[in-house]
C-alpha cells in the first residue's frame, strides 16, 4: 500500500471513531443515572457534552413533568411595563434564530441560578430593547401548577394563566438609564405589579 491509501484509511478510521464517540455520548446523556456504569460513562462524556451543549435529561425523549417558561418585563422611563415571552416570538431571520438559540441557554441558566446569571441576561435585554428606553428588566419564571388530563381534553394548555404561578426571579436596573442606579442585584421577593 502506498501512503495515499494509508492516509485515506486513517482518515476513515478517525471519522468512524468520531461518529461512534458522538453516538455513544448521545445515548449516555439522557440515560437514567441509576447504575454505576452509566455514572462512570457520564463522567467520561461530560466534558464533550458540556462543550457542545448536548447535556439532555431523561425527559429529552418525552418531556415529563411540569412546564416552565421564561418571560421578562421591560419597564421604560415613563413607567410602562412591556412583557416579552421569547419562546413565542417568531424568528424572522437566521441572525435572530442564532441570537435566540444562544439566549435560550442563558435563560435556562437564569431560571436555575438568577443570582449568578440574571445580571448578564438583563444587560443583554436592556441592549436589545434600547428603543424602549428601558429603566429596568424583571426576569420571571412562569411555572405550571395544577394542569390535569381533563384540562387538555377541554382544549386548555399548561401555560394558560389559570394553571401557572409567576415567580419573579430578579429585577435589574439597566446600566444606560440615568434615572436609576447602575444595577440592582437583589433577588425579588414579591411579584411585580
Amino acid at each position: 500500500m502506498n501512503s495515499i491509501q494509508w492516509r485515506q484509511r486513517l482518515i476513515y478510521l478517525v471519522m468512524s471513531m468520531v461518529v461512534a464517540w458522538h453516538s455513544l455520548a448521545m445515548v449516555v446523556s439522557p440515560a437514567p443515572n441509576d447504575s454505576a456504569l452509566v455514572q462512570s460513562l457520564r463522567s467520561v462524556f461530560h466534558p464533550y457534552l458540556e462543550l457542545f451543549r448536548l447535556e439532555t435529561p431523561w425527559g429529552f425523549f418525552a418531556p415529563v413533568g411540569k412546564h416552565a417558561q421564561f418571560r421578562y418585563v421591560i419597564t421604560d422611563v415613563t413607567g410602562n411595563e412591556n412583557t416579552f415571552t421569547p419562546t413565542e416570538e417568531p424568528s424572522r431571520s437566521v441572525a435572530r434564530y442564532v441570537w435566540w438559540r444562544e439566549f435560550k441557554y442563558l435563560y435556562d441558566g437564569v431560571m436555575a441560578h438568577p443570582e449568578f446569571r440574571g445580571d448578564v441576561a438583563a444587560a443583554l435585554l436592556c441592549q436589545r430593547h434600547a428603543s424602549l428606553q428601558p429603566r429596568s428588566v424583571t426576569l420571571l419564571e412562569v411555572a405550571e401548577q395544577d394542569y390535569r388530563p381533563q384540562d387538555e381534553l377541554l382544549g386548555k394548555r399548561p401555560l394558560y394563566p389559570q394553571f401557572v404561578a409567576i415567580i419573579p426571579l430578579r429585577r435589574v436596573a439597566c446600566p444606560n438609564c440615568s434615572a436609576t442606579p447602575a444595577r440592582s442585584s437583589s433577588v425579588l421577593s414579591e411579584k411585580p405589579s
